[in-house]
């Protein structure tokens, strides 16, 4: 390979990971600021487990991602993320169950039986305008390092802790340039 094709290459890797990291910096944000767009704009979506109902699949503290469904290909066995007031507190909750079966209601409602990993689900039947989407994949104990980002406490530690790198590099700075400046006078 000559060395233009190279800097061709580093050129096209360098401004595709901008890309990729200028994505993930967007995903990220409208997860903590407009969560149910989302979905609609990257196809993706995620949550964290909070409860064990089904385990093994999915345990507490895993960071969840779903994907955008179409209710009409649901098939029985299926993983289906909704949301629903688990704690009957009138706040809802995202959760994830086992399609159970579908029957259609109208041309664009299903009436959706769900069923979790060896326990009774409260609410059984949810209608398809429930869903926010499908079960893609699960990240392990992810869930748990972003909730500790987002309380007070984390954020302190991850401020304190850039104080104290930025304190550190301008100490060291401090002392390359008193270093530089000894050199430069011993040589006059």
């Amino acid at each position: 390979m000559n060395h233009k094709t190279k800097s061709v290459i580093k050129d096209v890797a360098f401004w595709s990971m901008f890309v990729l990291l200028g994505l993930l910096v967007l995903f990220i944000l409208m997860e903590a600021f407009i969560p149910k767009q989302t979905i609609n704009i990257f196809q993706v979506r995620t949550y964290i487990a909070k409860y064990d109902t089904m385990e093994p699949s999915i345990k507490p503290n895993d960071l969840v991602f779903i994907n955008k469904v179409n209710a009409s290909q649901l098939e029985e066995g299926d993983l289906i993320t909704f949301e629903a007031d688990i704690n009957y507190d009138g706040d809802t909750e995202m959760v994830t169950y086992y399609v159970d079966s579908i029957t259609e209601v109208d041309t664009d409602t299903y009436r959706i039986s769900v069923i979790a990993e060896g326990a009774t689900v409260p609410f059984g039947v949810i209608l398809s305008d429930r869903i926010v989407g499908g079960y893609a994949f699960r990240i392990p104990v992810l869930g748990s390092i972003i909730e500790f980002i987002k309380s007070p406490f984390g954020i302190g530690v991850i401020v304190i802790n850039g104080l104290i790198i930025t304190g550190i590099v301008i100490i060291v700075k401090h002392g390359q340039k008193v270093e530089d400046k000894k050199e430069v006078s011993d040589e006059d």
